[in-house]
């Protein structure tokens, strides 16, 4: 696709859990759309992402197939699969939309193929422009004969006239949903569209069919497509049982492959929660494995007082497999302020009070995925876990607080002996190792959080960056309200989250960086 600016959506976490809102970019997956009339060129932005498990779980393509397509894969078993098209008008003015998703379909050669639905026998949903999200016509209009603006394609007839009539044999002969109508200036909405995979009894591992998406506003059509793979093998282990201060690991479901680690754990309202909570909290939990080249699964984890015999029944539930959150196109995802958080290297008034890790990780003390880490001594990357000359990338050397070098975590990987390797991609912006990606290890004694995760005992803070910092009335950093100079000390109230990052709350009500090449905690 061409032109635009990038689309942006938000996932927020179920109820009170521990995650936080996690705000992603899907890349520049967007288009220009021409009229035939070249005199006015109004700007609609497109994207095509799919989300299952309601919306907590999205999957995005990476672009990296043979044929260079946005490429993502996902569970045979997935469920609450949902096609997702973002379409907004930046224009100040009216434009007319002419334009189709079409689904993968039965000959896909072994890939997924996609009905319109939850599944072919449930009837708990049917087509409608609501359900569709269709936006009311005080944004959008049709045409006539499709007031709604929704026509339908089923078979290879390709004309758009199928009306289906409202039940669940007629909605599964659909194979393309049609877009016909005019979107306000600098309206936006989003069409909604379940799915569930229709040949699961078939599908072969790592074959992929795309969806595609077309519009005919231009003299030809442009297109986009999302190619959609599944994995035929999922993660294997037992349901298990633990007691209470038992960490809790890809071992501890007897998982295979070895290299599974848990992606993500929920108690028994749907709530995330961290392992560190699960495992001292006594109860019932969902924990789902991940592994690279399986889907994923999720196994029962009960926690008990004491006496908990590791293993249990055969784990038969179906997982979904869980990619991180990435864009349609490749794009660096870097924490906001290009800080990052830790918990050691500072003075001794710096102990935490309290503890605020913001997502899951595989086991106590490790980084989680997307989180920022610094090294505090000489450290190397390596283009795998085993740390030979032959395998290194980059030497960084110690360096001082503020100039510490700094990565982000994308992943883990364990060496043939056990030892834990991070998974990294270098985000030290201006060096000539920006943007290199390998591993590093993953100990506490070389490699620590950048942004703090309490607040110190002193409640006193210092500004250390040679430029100062800036203090801000929102903690997502907006709304600049004064600037501190370095050397000065400012008196904190609380610590807040922000994503995979944490933000200092002012005895003002300002917030600030909780970044420790920002700040650091004390007097300094």
């Amino acid at each position: 696709m061409r032109g635009g600016g990038p689309l942006s959506f938000e996932i927020t976490a179920k109820a009170d859990g521990v995650q936080s809102p996690v705000k992603n970019v899907v890349g520049n997956m967007t288009q220009t759309l021409t009229p035939e009339s070249p005199t006015t060129l109004p700007q609609i932005q497109q994207a095509m992402y799919l989300t299952a498990d309601g919306a907590d779980t999205v999957y995005a393509g990476t672009g990296n197939d043979k044929d260079g397509r946005a490429t993502t894969y996902i569970s045979k078993g997935v469920k609450d699969l949902t096609i997702n098209i973002p379409i907004k008008n930046t224009s100040t003015q009216d434009v007319f939309l002419n334009e189709a998703v079409i689904f993968a379909d039965t000959n896909s050669d072994g890939g997924p193929a996609f009905k319109i639905g939850k599944s072919a026998t449930s009837t708990d949903y049917l087509l409608t422009p609501t359900q569709l999200g269709v936006p009311s016509t005080d944004i959008w209009a049709g045409t006539e004969g499709w007031p709604e603006g929704l026509r339908f394609n089923a078979g290879a007839s390709g004309f758009y006239d199928f009306k289906p009539d409202g039940t669940l044999t007629d909605q599964q002969k659909v194979n393309a949903v049609g877009i016909w109508g005019t979107l306000k200036a600098g309206a936006d909405f989003t069409l909604k569209i379940p799915v569930y995979i229709s040949n699961s009894d078939t599908l072969k591992n790592g074959a992929v069919y795309p969806l595609y998406y077309a519009s005919w506003n231009t003299s030809g059509a442009d297109s986009g497509y999302l190619n959609v793979g599944t994995f035929a093998s999922n993660v294997n282990g037992k349901n298990a049982t633990i007691s209470a201060n038992t960490p809790i690991t890809a071992s501890t479901f007897n998982a295979d492959p070895a290299s599974a680690t848990v992606a993500k754990v929920t108690n028994n309202k749907g709530e995330t929660v961290t392992q560190e909570f699960a495992s001292k909290t006594p109860g019932t939990y969902n924990v789902t494995l991940t592994a690279d080249g399986y889907g994923d699964t999720t196994f029962t984890l009960t926690v008990t007082n004491g006496g908990g015999t590791g293993g249990g029944s055969t784990g038969g539930n179906t997982g979904t497999t869980t990619v991180p959150v990435t864009p349609l196109t490749p794009a660096t995802n870097v924490p906001t302020n290009s800080s990052s958080s830790s918990s050691t290297t500072s003075s001794s008034s710096s102990t935490p009070t309290t503890t605020t890790k913001p997502s899951t990780s595989v086991g106590p003390n490790i980084a989680v995925k997307g989180e920022a880490v610094y090294a505090t001594k000489k450290i190397a990357l390596y283009k795998s876990t085993s740390f030979t000359k032959s395998k290194r990338i980059a030497w960084y050397p110690k360096q001082k607080r503020i100039n510490r070098p700094m990565f982000v975590v994308t992943g883990y990987k364990r060496t043939s002996n056990g030892t834990l390797r991070y998974k990294v991609r270098d985000v030290n912006h201006g060096r000539k190792t920006a943007g290199k990606t390998g591993y590093i290890t993953a100990s506490r004694k070389y490699v620590v959080p950048v942004y703090y995760a309490g607040v110190p005992k002193s409640k006193k803070i210092t500004v250390i960056a040679k430029k100062g910092i800036n203090t801000y009335k929102s903690a997502n950093l907006t709304g600049k309200a004064k600037h501190y100079k370095k050397g000065v000390r400012l008196t904190v109230k609380k610590l807040v989250k922000h994503n995979l990052t944490t933000r200092y709350q002012l005895s003002n009500g300002h917030y600030v960086t909780a970044n420790k090449k920002l700040i650091i905690a004390g007097n300094y």
